[in-house]
């Protein structure tokens, strides 16, 4: 094995935090495909960002009081002269006593920055700490295994996909201002190159990205509405035959799941029960239509 198809545990974190390039991310999610043990620690990282930037991100985009923008931009107070107490003059030359004694008073308040930091470095890493223990689960039950985790419902996959892209700041991989690369990058990696058009509907597609899959990469586009709302169209590779899901709600997200030549195709987002099965329905008739024809 080449170095250049060496990987390691550090570009399986680049993928996560989306800083490898094209090349490299293609070879590492190869590897995944091949390694379901590696893609369920990936999965594990992603639902992990996820909950700390649900948990955390309210409070990062809070506004700063005034008081601590007035003392960043404040500038620094001039350097005083000799301080006086009236009883002891610490700066006056010849003063033996007071200046060792000033030298007491200097290391004391060191000891007691250096004992603040301290204080301060444990009490961070205790939080830390609790903060893992939250959203590593309350409970000491086991993993499941990677099998569990690799048969679960296509729904299931779809909805743990949106959670952990439509909040990021940049949800998709591609956008749509890239469209022709979009749709050819689909078509190598996932076998799908048919964005559906909801305008009709009220949805405008963002862009997309791929997502692992069970037996092949999987794709999800972005789509968003007027007021802000966000949907994921998930298609993955899967038997043509089979019954579409009924609609289900969970977590404030329904999802709506069918399959048509070859692929389990799920709608997944916010809105109303009434919006979702408009958009599936607009979705589902738009990549039913024959090549070509817009729908």
């Amino acid at each position: 094995m080449t170095p250049s198809n060496f990987i390691e545990e550090s570009d399986l974190h680049a993928l996560v935090d989306g800083e490898l390039t094209v090349e490299r991310r293609r070879k590492v999610e190869d590897h995944l495909l091949a390694h379901p043990d590696d893609a369920a620690l990936v999965e594990g990282w992603r639902r992990q960002n996820a909950a700390l930037r649900a948990a955390f991100e309210p409070v990062a985009l809070e506004m700063l009081p005034l008081s601590l923008k007035d003392a960043a931009t404040r500038a620094p107070a001039p350097t005083q002269g000799p301080i006086e107490t009236g009883a002891i003059h610490w700066g006056r030359p010849g003063a033996s006593r007071p200046a060792q004694r000033l030298d007491a008073v200097r290391a004391n308040r060191r000891r007691q920055a250096l004992f603040s930091s301290m204080l301060t470095l444990l009490a961070g890493a205790a939080v830390a700490g609790l903060a893992a223990l939250v959203f590593a689960g309350r409970s000491e039950a086991p993993r499941p295994p990677v099998s569990a985790l690799l048969t679960q419902s296509y729904a299931g996959r779809a909805g743990l996909a949106y959670v952990t892209y439509v909040s990021d700041a940049r949800p998709v991989e591609i956008d749509i201002s890239r469209r022709d690369e979009l749709v050819a990058w689909l078509r190598e990696r996932v076998g799908f190159s048919r964005p559906p058009d909801l305008a009709g509907v009220g949805l405008r597609l963002l862009g997309g990205r791929v997502t692992p899959g069970v037996a092949a990469p999987a794709g999800l586009l972005i789509y968003e509405r007027a007021d802000g709302a966000r949907v994921g169209f998930y298609f993955e590779r899967a038997e043509a035959t089979g019954a579409p899901q009924e609609p289900r709600a969970g977590q404030g997200v329904a999802a709506i799941e069918w399959r048509a030549g070859g692929f389990a195709f799920v709608l997944v987002g916010p809105l109303s029960q009434e919006d979702m099965q408009a958009a599936a329905e607009r979705a589902a008739a738009s990549v039913a239509a024959p090549e070509g024809e817009k729908r």
